[in-house]
């Protein structure tokens, strides 16, 4: 069987001198010139004739392949007659003396191939419109893709970009970070250091005034030995027997030697607890006499002027206890850390 060209190929793939092949085929050609120019070209051209041979035998199978359709009235016997004669249809090959005898084509353009040839060039018409989009399809999707691919390396350039940015941002970030942490240590270091400057100079301001005190006391203690109207009456100790916690306490009563002026004195006791305070007693006369509650330095220093209520050789001792702020009763309930004989 004769194979067929593909209708589909573009007018570029066609030798421009057989452009109208198709047309003489079907007896379209308009021109008697045009129809001796064709005859002239499959006379002298083999490979003319064979193309004319080729678009004969399409059109001769398309007049057979399209649906049936009513014949006019006045064709219909001249059709049942041919059909009697030739019960297949025949394929039309051109030779030079069918180009020049063309009644059996003329039979067949008047009854079904006037149809055929319409599609045939319909055919040829739409293969080549179908080219040409497809080449222009082609084109545009050839220019989608360069597109497409300018795109994709002006988004690779942007990632590459942006990479580097957030490279950087991570060092800077990481830099940061530990200058930060330098900077944490350093603010820790310097605190502590203002904390023991501050510890030293807290430590510093208690000493200077214990030693304050401890001057004021001993200028208050040579005051009162040296003068020539008070004289020292007796001496305190700490009470160990109860409280071995203050066994360096100490004190003294000086008494005024005319008149009841007194002072007691004091050193090395403990601060009292949380809502006491130190007390003086005055003891063996009867009922126990509180003199003074008092409270001592940062070592423990204390001096108390007061006013005996009687001379001191009308009590048998003095003693010193913690009791509560501002609740002295009429004895002593409290801790006793001092303790004296006054006879």
């Amino acid at each position: 069987m004769t194979e067929f060209k593909d209708s589909t190929e573009t007018n570029d793939d066609i030798d421009p001198r057989f452009e109208n092949l198709a047309a003489y085929a079907l007896d379209a050609l308009d021109t008697e010139d045009e129809r001796r120019e064709v005859e002239a070209l499959i006379e002298s051209n083999d490979a003319a004739l064979a193309e004319l041979n080729d678009f004969a035998e399409t059109a001769s199978l398309l007049a057979v392949s399209v649906p049936t359709v009513s014949p006019p009235a006045h064709l219909k016997d001249a059709i049942l007659r041919l059909a009697s004669e030739e019960s297949t249809p025949r394929v039309a090959q051109f030779s030079l003396a069918s180009v020049r005898t063309t009644s059996w084509w003329q039979r067949a353009f008047q009854l079904r191939l006037a149809v055929s040839a319409a599609a045939a060039v319909l055919v040829i018409v739409t293969g080549s419109a179908l080219g040409y989009q497809n080449n222009q399809l082609s084109n545009e999707l050839d220019t989608l893709r360069s597109d497409l691919i300018t795109e994709s390396v002006a988004v690779a350039d942007l990632q590459s970009e942006l990479m580097v940015t957030m490279s950087d941002s991570d060092t800077k970030v990481a830099s940061m970070k530990s200058d930060m942490v330098l900077m944490e240590d350093d603010f820790a270091a310097t605190s502590e250091m203002v904390v023991h400057q501050e510890e030293i100079v807290s430590d510093l301001t208690t000493a200077n005034n214990a030693l304050r005190q401890t001057l004021r006391d001993q200028s208050w203690l040579t005051y009162v030995v040296m003068k020539e109207d008070y004289q020292v009456e007796s001496w305190l100790t700490s009470y160990t027997e109860t409280v071995e916690s203050e066994p360096d306490a100490s004190g003294l009563i000086a008494v005024q030697v005319v008149g009841n002026q007194a002072v007691f004195q004091v050193h090395g006791l403990q601060q009292p607890q949380p809502g006491f305070a130190y007390t003086l007693w005055l003891m063996g006369d009867g009922t126990p006499s509180p003199v003074a509650q008092f409270e001592v330095s940062e070592i423990g220093s204390a001096t108390i002027a007061f006013l005996l209520p009687r001379p001191l050789m009308f009590y048998s001792s003095v003693r010193v206890t913690q009791e509560r702020l501002n609740g002295i009763g009429n004895n002593p309930t409290g801790t006793m850390v001092l303790f004296a004989e006054t006879n």
